[in-house]
């Protein structure tokens, strides 16, 4: 196998496997370095308009597994980058079923990971549904009368789209005077007086009454009815409206057509899916479906009949009530989407032998949903992060936390469900002037990173468009995302950074995550966790997760003091946030992204089950920390339901005022209110999970995340700033040997600077831009043990910069001279020549160098400065390695002379630098096979082209303990 470096960990060859361990009896570190297809990334697999053949097909995936990518999602849509449809077989056609036939029986003979995204599009729609079984909505229409008098005459219509309604229900009660609510008592139901037509008949007793007509049509959002491109994101033929997610009998019928279909058809290969996925849908909220009446008494106990004015606006009872009742309605939606949907869905594909996946929690414009419920019938959780507004950022990428909102939210749910894995779409990408052949994996690294620290581990990428060869490159591409197929220019360079991935997956699949709270949030809908951020009650240093209703009262209990999952999951407290997020900033993040309105003022209300569950946790042994509730949380047993709240609240807290007086023991456990989380695990000598000097100040320096499988701590550490750094670190551990495994390199060493103090361990690390670690804890060592050396690092002496001209010798193919001379090291567009300034592809610079001086000791190390975007380097006829960020050194102990050195660097820059010129020049003088304009303008003439090139400065350093 290859070995790719990085940082100054390179330079500890000598020393980097683990002392004395017999790789073959260490599993943990075996597989770390050569991990397997379950810790390996999964792709996002397009067949645009179905523009496939059999030798894309084959190429792709003998590729994808040569490479590192141990599965494939297969997504049939038009979502296409260029300005007009490209021509494709039918979809379900004879055609399109031999080549998804053929998919399937080479998945079977590559032992590569297929699963099938059931839809044309994204999710699940087409010409299958009718509307009948779309998507849904409550709309109303009044009428105000006097009476008494004959009312005989057509009722005001509610909202008509796409001339389908039905209607529920005729309703009259008097006309509220001021801010009196209407007793439910008094209304009066006169469905039956009105017929087909919308006739209505009625004898309208004496006074001021309000005739509602309350019936439902379809929702009519923009998303809710696919079309076909370029209005849409389909191909011609798989236009259609998306189902209803609240109805299992919409289900049953779309998996009747497409389930089916594709079932058979992979049999009949004499092969299987391994799952079918269900992507985000975005197509904002639903109302209703044909039997909503019933489903909302099961869940909510009790006839919303009464309560439906309360829709259009009017209170019934008092405004209280009829805010309970609305929050009743959206959880029942929320519901409806979790049972009737994704459970449906998973009781569907287990029946027939199938996994499920789901990006089940958006990642915007959703209805109120319950995410970590939804996620808790699914196989495959899936998240998803975008790597927008990377060009020009500061420091090197964007920190935005809007471009990854929905991955600890993702993770949390794993962790709560016991999942082990917890998946993300990963570097997706749609803006203007970068979206497509613009990042190279360094770019992409920190993304990956913050990814990781988040709690994904493992990744879907995004995403590979399968081409027929005979397209040329880089081809024709899905309108989004990064371009992982065998076209890039990088490709034969990828399993360096596919590798990556891969160890960091593989580590972090370890065992169970490590937090110290369980945020609950609560019962007011909707249901949603925050991305990863420093949270003011808890501090930096601590992690947590989050807690649904489903989970605090079917699966938590207490062992020990602490609040405890099935699966091994653990936690010191329980905080009752009962909200997305105290913080504003973080609420309104989260909202606006889901197109959802999210208070960051926690809630007094909870129900009576949860209320109960509480006291018995805390009777257990659990420590809770917040403010009691002042009144039930839903309408069901209204106003009894209050009294008992409030009857059990006075017995949980009862004299704490939350300021003079503010922890109360209850049974075995306590109930705190009016203290932080943070002074509360200090007070109990819980010290920060991680630490670093500098953290209050700035914690976003460094990011991190724990996991812990049996009795081995693993912390994954990164360094979130585009500069070199060096930092002592602490951890939480103590008793235990640290050591630190590098990703990159798949190596490992022993630290030997360390000490440990009151149960932790500090060490210190030197980690590159975008660097780093795993730092792993597992073979005992004495409490009062501490590294005897200064750092666990050499120390690096530059012995001199490589000096004067390069020869570079570029494909002439791609319009590139076959020889030239650079002077001095500079970017390809810093050329004058048009061969050099728009090329794409490879280069390889030679140099021959001698050594200054020979050192007698130590390792020597050649440094390349900077390089865009992948380097490969041999001395003197040897292959040293992959480069693919930085700090961009290899090892050339090994390899090098005193005189007469030949070095080559192999370079490889992106697409997009010869796209963007070739979109200057008619179409016949491209040397580029690829769209003609761009969709969204993508990339144009005008876009600003991308340093490329070994930009240096190359230097030789001596490496010495």
């Amino acid at each position: 196998m290859i070995f790719f470096f990085a940082d100054i960990s390179i330079a500890q060859q000598k020393k980097l496997p683990v002392k004395k361990h017999n790789s073959s009896k260490d599993t943990l570190l075996t597989l770390f370095r050569t991990p397997p297809d379950s810790a390996k990334s999964r792709v996002y697999w397009f067949w645009i308009y179905n523009r496939v053949t059999k030798e894309g097909i084959t190429r792709d995936l003998e590729q994808f597994k040569a490479k590192g990518i141990s599965g494939v999602n297969l997504i049939c849509n038009g979502g296409y980058a260029g300005k007009e449809p490209l021509p494709g077989v039918t979809f379900l056609g004879p055609e399109w079923r031999a080549l998804f036939r053929h998919a399937v029986s080479e998945a079977k003979r590559l032992h590569i990971e297929i699963g099938f995204n059931l839809a044309g599009g994204w999710t699940m729609m087409g010409p299958s549904v009718t509307k009948d079984n779309a998507m849904k909505k409550v709309v109303s229409a009044q009428v105000k009368v006097s009476g008494p008098t004959k009312f005989s005459a057509a009722l005001p219509q509610p909202e008509i789209v796409e001339g389908y309604y039905h209607d529920i229900m005729v309703q009259a009660f008097k006309v509220p005077e001021g801010n009196e609510g209407i007793d439910p008592k008094n209304i009066i139901d006169l469905t039956a007086k009105l017929n087909t037509s919308g006739h209505f008949d009625w004898d309208v007793p004496a006074g001021n009454w309000v005739i509602l007509r309350t019936g439902y049509t379809l929702t009519g959002h923009p998303w809710s009815k696919w079309k076909a491109y370029p209005e849409g994101d389909t191909f011609k033929g798989g236009e259609g409206y998306e189902i209803d997610y609240l109805s299992r009998a919409a289900l049953d019928d779309y998996f009747s057509h497409l389930g089916n279909t594709v079932l058979a058809e992979a049999k009949k290969a004499g092969g299987h899916l391994d799952y079918l996925w269900s992507d985000s849908w975005e197509c904002g909220k639903l109302t209703w479906t044909q039997d909503f009446a019933n489903q909302f008494k099961k869940f909510r106990g009790y006839d919303l009949k009464a309560y439906m004015p309360a829709l259009a606006g009017f209170n019934v009872v008092n405004a209280d009530v009829s805010t309970r009742f609305r929050d009743d309605f959206d959880r029942t939606i929320q519901d409806c989407i979790a049972e009737n949907y994704y459970g449906h869905f998973e009781e569907l594909c287990h029946k027939h032998g199938l996994k499920v996946g789901n990006e089940a929690g958006g990642p915007n414009d959703i209805p109120p949903q319950d995410v970590l419920k939804n996620f808790g019938h699914c196989d495959i959780l899936a998240g998803e992060f975008w790597v927008n507004g990377n060009r020009n950022a500061p420091g090197g990428y964007n920190k935005n936390r809007r471009e990854r909102l929905n991955l600890k939210q993702t993770a949390t749910a794993a962790h709560m469900y016991g999942k082990r894995q917890a998946e993300a779409e990963a570097f997706t990408e749609q803006e203007k002037d970068g979206t497509h052949w613009s990042l190279g994996p360094g770019d992409l690294k920190p993304y990956a990173n913050d990814a990781f620290c988040e709690g994904i581990n493992r990744f879907m990428l995004h995403a590979a468009t399968c081409q027929p060869p005979s397209d040329g490159k880089p081809g024709y591409e899905y309108c989004a995302g990064q371009h992982f197929t065998p076209n890039i220019t990088w490709w034969e360079q990828s399993p360096a950074f596919f590798s990556y991935l891969s160890r960091c997956q593989y580590m972090l699949q370890q065992g169970n995550f490590v937090g110290d709270v369980c945020f609950y949030l609560g019962e007011r809908p909707p249901l949603l966790a925050p991305p990863k951020y420093t949270i003011a009650d808890l501090g930096p240093g601590y992690d947590c997760d989050y807690s649904n209703p489903e989970v605090l009262l079917t699966r938590m209990s207490v062992k020990n003091n602490r609040i405890v999952l099935p699966d091994g999951m653990s936690y010191k407290l329980l905080v009752l946030q009962n909200c997305v997020s105290p913080s504003a900033q973080i609420a309104n993040e989260v909202g606006s992204y889901q197109s959802l309105s999210v208070s960051s003022t926690p809630s007094t209300a909870m129900s009576l089950p949860v209320i109960r569950k509480l006291k018995a946790l805390i009777m257990a042994g659990a420590t809770v920390v917040g403010a009691p509730p002042d009144m039930s949380a839903e309408l069901k047993g209204y106003p009894e339901s209050d009294v008992l709240v409030k009857k059990i609240a006075a017995e949980i807290w009862g004299d704490l005022d939350g300021k003079t007086h503010t922890e109360r023991h209850l049974g075995k456990g306590r109930i705190i209110w009016g203290k932080s989380a943070k002074d509360i695990l200090t007070a109990d000598g819980v010290a920060p999970d991680f630490s670093f000097a500098g953290q209050v100040e700035d914690p976003d320096l460094f990011d991190y995340i724990h996991r812990k499988n049996g009795n081995t701590e693993i912390y994954f550490v990164v360094n979130r700033t585009d500069q070199h750094q060096q930092r002592d670190f602490t951890f939480r551990v103590a008793g235990k040997q640290p050591e630190i495994w590098d990703a990159l390199t798949g190596k490992s060493v022993a630290a030997k600077s360390y000490h440990q103090v009151n149960g932790c361990t500090t060490l210190p690390l030197t980690m590159d831009k975008f660097g780093s670690y795993f730092v792993v804890f597992r073979k005992p060592i004495a409490a009062d043990a501490n590294g005897s050396a200064e750092r666990n690092f050499p120390t690096l002496t530059e012995l001199g910069k490589l000096e004067g001209s390069w020869t570079a010798a570029f494909d002439p193919a791609w319009g590139g001279p076959i020889k030239t001379t650079f002077p001095e090291l500079i970017s390809w567009t810093a050329r004058p020549e048009e061969g050099i300034k728009y090329y794409s592809g490879a280069a390889t610079y030679t140099k021959t160098f001698d050594l200054k001086s020979t050192p007698k000791s130590g390792r020597l190390f050649l440094d390349l400065g900077d390089v865009k975007d992948v380097a490969e380097v041999s001395v003197n006829g040897k292959k040293l390695g992959i480069l693919w960020c930085a700090p961009w050194r290899v090892d050339i102990t090994g390899a090098v002379k005193p005189t007469g050195n030949l070095l080559e660097v192999k370079v490889v820059n992106l697409w997009a630098n010869r796209v963007v010129h070739d979109l200057s020049l008619p179409v016949n003088k491209r040397l580029t096979k690829t769209h003609e304009v761009f969709r969204f303008d993508m990339l144009n003439a005008n876009t600003p082209l991308l340093e490329s090139g070994l930009i240096g400065p190359v230097k030789v350093y001596q490496g010495r303990d």
